[in-house]
């Protein structure tokens, strides 16, 4: 019965309901997850401990890591857009350090000036590198910091700019956390005549681990989310099984947007590796993002 009200308080922390919202920043990649398994739970990860892909959400996540990490990730999203990303976290006695490397891409785009073949073609290209810190404040509490530097180009013109993270994660007890942060605190450069707005963004989420039964785990998650100068709220939930400590089954929910709410996907988890697939489809005439990663835990 414990565990139950644990389960549902978790999910009642992001029930709501909410209306679309006014974007007025740029730079969306900086709002998705770069992880399939992240991306498979509703991109509710603001309070997920020991996964690398809770990073860029949350840089104190990393410090409840206990063995260095690499990810490896790659996504398909809608008009080919595809996003790459490289992460690393490296535990250590007093302060664990974290890594991340992301590029998205839209490749090909055709240049008219009047009807008939393309003249030519060009790129459009954004992508991040940053360094982050985490460290114990008690025995409960963990803080982190990320600095980041940002770059975008569109055809000859680009820009480049910089980021904070900064986040707060408190562990109740062994299966029940809390997580905040705040993220993508930056400036953007002039892209030819004017500077994209960096979506900086406000994140509070709660997760909880337990056991349906000896060979299943369920991990329960919910976060809200606040772009600042975006209208509208979101709220984002996702819960992940897993048998044996081998077979993950993953779903998730988010609120606020107009061309996608729910999520999926499945892990399979081998000694120090873990694979991860999330398919997240689109409404309208979008089509659905396809997410893959690669996790070593060593």
């Amino acid at each position: 019965m414990k565990n139950s009200i644990k389960i549902l308080f978790t999910l009642s922390v992001c029930s709501s309901f909410l209306f679309s919202q006014n974007i007025q920043t740029g730079l969306a990649f900086l709002k998705l997850g770069t992880s399939a398994r992240s991306s498979g739970m509703g991109e509710a990860f603001t309070a997920i401990p020991n996964d690398h892909s809770a990073f860029t959400v949350n840089p104190s996540t990393i410090r409840s890591s206990d063995r260095s990490q690499l990810t490896l990730s790659h996504r398909n999203g809608f008009a080919e857009t595809t996003t790459e990303y490289l992460g690393a976290t490296i535990p250590g006695e007093d302060v664990t350090i974290g890594f991340s490397a992301l590029t998205t891409s839209v490749n090909g785009i055709e240049v008219r000036l009047q009807p008939g073949e393309a003249e030519k073609t060009f790129d459009a290209k954004n992508g991040l590198i940053g360094i982050g810190a985490a460290m114990d404040i008690s025995e409960n509490i963990s803080i982190g910091v990320t600095g980041k530097l940002l770059y975008e180009k569109i055809f000859v013109d680009e820009a480049g700019g910089y980021a904070f993270d900064g986040g707060v994660l408190y562990q109740v007890d062994d299966n029940l956390y809390f997580g905040f942060s705040a993220t993508n605190i930056g400036h953007m450069g002039v892209l030819r005549s004017e500077s994209s707005v960096v979506p900086a963004t406000l994140r509070v989420g709660t997760s909880y681990n337990t056991f349906l039964s000896p060979e299943i785990g369920l991990l329960t998650a919910g976060d809200v989310v606040k772009t600042i100068d975006d209208d509208g709220l979101h709220i984002q939930i996702g819960a992940e099984a897993i048998y044996n400590s081998l077979f993950a089954l993953r779903a998730g929910y988010q609120t606020g947007y107009e061309t996608k709410s729910f999520s999926g996907g499945i892990g399979v988890l081998y000694n120090i590796i873990r694979f991860d697939y999330a398919f997240v489809p689109n409404n309208g005439a979008f089509t659905p993002n396809h997410l893959f990663s690669l996790s070593f835990y060593l």
